[in-house]
């Protein structure tokens, strides 16, 4: 956390002193670190305040004059940091953010950020962020990349420091996760770094059930299967009816295929008469569809949640292959590294498929047999605990299609 004075850096400069002692805050203690420096006729203080149960650092600078004139100038807190995620990770990026106007606006991209970034207007915050951590200033904000390194400062202009009056500026630091519960009580709306994007109202609640079984069991692996089943549960009674479709669609079969074949030259008349055929069995050629789009936004919630979730990280669900002392699954915000729980994954997607009626449609049923594969190939870099989720939502489908079959 470096100083700037009208340009002029100061953390270079000989002469600071230092007052206090290593810090060992319990819950709700607050202690302070004080650095004072003369610098170009002036006396800077910095006190730096510390919480025991919080990640923000509140730091006070006051200038005062040392001789019989007044000093109107600028001050830049600035700070420097490398990535806080690995160069290229698609799933945990890093990026600059900054909370304006009551929106969460982002940039990642490099070529943009060497261009720099001014973000000042109503702005709550500003800084560097990945999944799981965030290096933030308040209230203002610029930033840069260069050199590979990323760059922060707040300016604060009209800085007066008379005889006997202090100049003074205020700012705040946050370096630490993006839990929301550390992020709320800091204040500076911090906590609406943690964004769960347009299904956000879904994958809150997701999260604070997830949470509730870990507490219940203490495992995040184990709440994540406890929270797929619950989900499981709760649109077993759509699943049941979208799978009732596709069982009647499947006696259908031999019939639509007779009419595609009488009438290969007719497409016209080949679509009535399928429609014909709906209407005489009353079918309804989507109603297999339309209760999976509906989970969509579910999926969509869970993956959020789980993606931005700190408590996955570094959290172990099976920290070991079993009977081995060979490391597997000792952090969920992981990729597996041995990709079994992803080629699991593939083989279930495919039996699941396997197990639905055929589409009618050859071109479909084709691309359909390719779905597995390509679910595996973006599944093998996923997390590890998305994965698992992915993976037991696929074996409670079977188990339900299975039930589904055998009382056919």
């Amino acid at each position: 956390m470096g100083l700037i004075w009208s340009g002029q850096p100061t953390w270079m400069a000989e002469g600071w002193s230092f007052e206090g002692s290593d810090l060992n805050l319990a819950s709700g203690e607050e202690g302070m670190l004080r650095f004072a420096l003369e610098f170009a006729g002036l006396r800077l203080l910095r006190e730096l305040t510390f919480s025991g149960d919080s990640y923000l650092v509140r730091e006070t600078v006051r200038v005062q004059s040392l001789g019989d004139q007044a000093a109107v100038g600028r001050l830049a807190f600035t700070m420097a940091s490398t990535g806080l995620s690995s160069k290229g990770d698609s799933y945990n990026p890093t990026r600059m953010e900054w909370f304006s106007l009551g929106k969460l606006h982002e940039e990642g991209d490099i070529s943009d950020l060497a261009q720099g970034i001014v973000a000042s207007e109503a702005l709550s915050w500003g800084g560097l962020s990945s999944n799981y951590f965030l290096v933030a200033l308040a209230p203002t904000f610029e930033g840069k990349y260069e050199e590979d390194i990323y760059r922060m400062a707040v300016e604060k202009d009209g800085i007066v420091a008379a005889p006997g009056v202090d100049g003074v500026a205020e700012v705040a630091y946050y370096f630490g996760p993006k839990s929301p519960k550390l992020l709320a009580p800091a204040g500076f709306e911090l906590d609406k770094s943690v964004n769960y994007g347009m299904f956000s109202f879904i994958a809150e609640p997701l999260l604070w059930l997830l949470d509730f079984f870990h507490g219940m069991v203490g495992n995040w692996g184990v709440a994540i299967i406890l929270l797929t089943v619950v989900i499981k549960i709760v649109f077993w009674p759509l699943s049941h009816k979208s799978y009732k479709s596709m069982l009647q669609m499947k006696k259908l079969q031999p019939m639509m295929m007779k009419i595609r074949e009488k009438h290969a030259d007719d497409r016209q008349k080949m679509n009535q008469e399928i429609m014909q055929l709906y209407k005489t069995y009353k079918v309804n050629p989507l109603g297999g569809c339309l209760p999976m789009l509906l989970q969509i936004p579910v999926f969509f919630g869970l993956y959020q949640a789980l993606l931005l979730s700190t408590e996955l990280r570094h959290a172990a669900f099976i920290s070991h292959i079993p009977f081995t002392d060979i490391i597997w699954l000792a952090d969920l915000s992981a990729k597996d590294p041995f990709y079994i729980t992803p080629l699991i994954m593939g083989a279930s997607m495919f039996l699941q498929q396997k197990m639905a009626p055929a589409p009618g449609d050859p071109v479909q049923a084709k691309i359909m047999l390719f779905m597995p594969i390509i679910f595996t190939a973006l599944f093998l870099s996923f997390p590890s605990g998305l994965v698992i989720y992915w993976l037991v939502n696929n074996v409670l489908s079977i188990f339900q299609q299975w039930l589904m079959m055998r009382k056919a």
